[in-house]
């Protein structure tokens, strides 16, 4: 990432292959110093030092580059976060100073998908998200991907009106990736309808590793509720 004094690090670098010898410029000094509010703001603990990030841990590269399920200790990490984080940018100050919006119409947020309800999309079918989506990159994790984060966030949020939505999910999605993670956000709700969906998925549930989520759903200790 490249920190401009003037723009911060709100741009897209590009690059150019030519086959001409053209005269350097000199390098940008290092802007950074002593602050260190990025690596404290990260939720997950991505930055393991200066200039260091482990991506294995990072919010964008959990709910967009990986394929498989999100490790179980990072879930709750992962907040409401459905498609990749900007915290660590979000709090750099030279970030801050900036508050110019984009003059470039493809860089605002489309009509109906800034900040979206989160019940509704667990009930997007592959066809209906790729018409919703086409031409965004929130089709790089796909379907079963984006819907994975979706009942992250929701099992985060510990609302019980996503309790049918998320039974629902997990009796009927076709994806085990998206089934699983909707166990584990019944689980986080921890109501009485969360547990019965729970213990009817476990009796027909095919698939190995969405019944073990189901299992340690069942077994995992009841959280305390959200604002107690």
């Amino acid at each position: 990432m490249l920190l401009h004094s003037k723009r911060g690090s709100w741009f897209f670098l590009g690059e150019l292959f030519l086959d001409l010898e053209l005269e350097y410029d000199r390098p940008i000094r290092d802007r950074c110093a002593r602050c260190d509010l990025c690596l404290k703001a990260c939720p997950t603990n991505a930055f393991v030092g200066p200039y260091v990030l482990d991506a294995r841990r990072c919010i964008s590269y959990l709910t967009i580059e990986l394929k498989e399920p999100i490790p179980r200790d990072l879930r709750p990490l992962v907040g409401t976060h459905i498609f990749g984080c900007d915290i660590c940018q979000d709090v750099c100050p030279y970030n801050v100073k900036q508050t110019a919006t984009a003059g470039e119409p493809v860089f605002h947020p489309r009509e109906g998908l800034h900040a979206p309800e989160l019940i509704p999309l667990l009930a997007l079918t592959e066809e209906a998200f790729r018409r919703r989506f086409v031409g965004s990159p929130i089709t790089r994790p796909k379907r079963r991907g984006f819907l994975r984060n979706v009942c992250v966030a929701l099992g985060n949020l510990r609302d019980p009106r996503a309790v049918p939505a998320l039974a629902r999910a997990l009796a009927e999605d076709p994806e085990p990736l998206v089934r699983a993670h909707a166990a584990w956000a019944l689980g986080r709700i921890g109501t009485a309808d969360a547990w019965r969906a729970l213990e009817e998925a476990l009796e027909r549930e095919p698939d190995n590793g969405v019944r073990s989520e189901i299992a340690d759903a069942l077994h995992a200790p009841t959280p305390t509720p959200a604002g107690s």
